[in-house]
C-alpha cells in the first residue's frame, strides 16, 4: 500500500512530465469524455478549477463550459479552510493565492445549492470513486457539507485503479462519477 503522500509526487510528476503536444492532446480527451457524460450535459452550473502545469489540464473545459453558456465557477480560499466559488466569464481577472495556484478575483458567489456538478480535482482515483487530492481537505470538508452536489473526478487512465491502493481516512469523501481520460500516447 502506498501513502497518500507517494501517490501524490507520482501523480503530479506524470502529469509535469507531459510534453506540450501530450497535454494539448489530454486537453482534447478530457472536453470529448467530460462533455459526454450525462451529468454534465443536465448541468447548468457548473464548478471546476483552473490547473496548473504540474495538473490534469482544465482550461479547455472552462472554455468549452462558457461556450456552452453553462455558469462556470471557480473557487477561492477562504478563512478557515473554506472554499468558496466565483462566477467567471471571459473577462474575469486571476491572482495568486498564497499556494501558487491562480483564483479569480471577484465576489460573484454562487449559493452552492445552485450547483449541479463540482468537478473535483484529485490526482489519483479508485474506481469506486475514493481520490487522493493535493492535501489540504478543502474539497473533503466541502463535500461533506453539500453531499446533494453530483460530483465528479477525471484524471489519466494510468492514476485510476480499481480498488484504492493507498488509506482511505473516514474524512475522505468519494466523488459519484469517475471519467478516465485517455492513455498515455493516445
Amino acid at each position: 500500500m502506498k501513502t497518500k503522500a507517494e501517490i501524490r509526487e507520482n501523480g503530479l510528476t506524470y502529469y509535469a512530465n507531459q510534453t506540450s503536444e501530450e497535454r494539448a492532446t489530454l486537453m482534447q480527451f478530457v472536453v470529448r469524455q467530460v462533455t459526454a457524460t450525462n451529468v454534465w450535459q443536465n448541468a447548468e452550473h457548473i464548478a471546476l478549477t483552473l490547473s496548473q502545469s504540474n495538473e490534469l489540464p482544465t482550461e479547455l473545459l472552462i472554455q468549452t463550459a462558457l461556450l456552452q453558456k453553462k455558469k462556470v465557477y471557480l473557487p477561492r480560499v477562504a478563512p478557515n479552510h473554506q472554499l468558496k466559488f466565483i462566477q467567471i466569464d471571459e473577462t474575469t481577472q486571476y491572482e495568486k493565492h498564497r499556494f501558487g495556484m491562480l483564483e479569480p478575483i471577484g465576489d460573484v458567489l454562487i449559493d452552492v445549492t445552485e450547483l449541479d456538478l463540482i468537478m473535483v480535482p484529485g490526482i489519483a482515483f479508485s474506481e469506486q470513486g475514493d481520490r487522493v487530492g493535493f492535501g489540504g481537505g478543502y474539497y473533503d470538508r466541502f463535500l461533506a457539507e453539500h453531499k446533494e452536489i453530483s460530483t465528479m473526478g477525471i484524471a489519466a487512465t494510468e492514476l485510476i485503479t480499481v480498488a484504492p491502493n493507498w488509506h482511505v481516512e473516514p474524512f475522505d469523501v468519494s466523488v459519484d462519477t469517475i471519467v478516465r481520460i485517455g492513455e498515455r500516447h493516445a
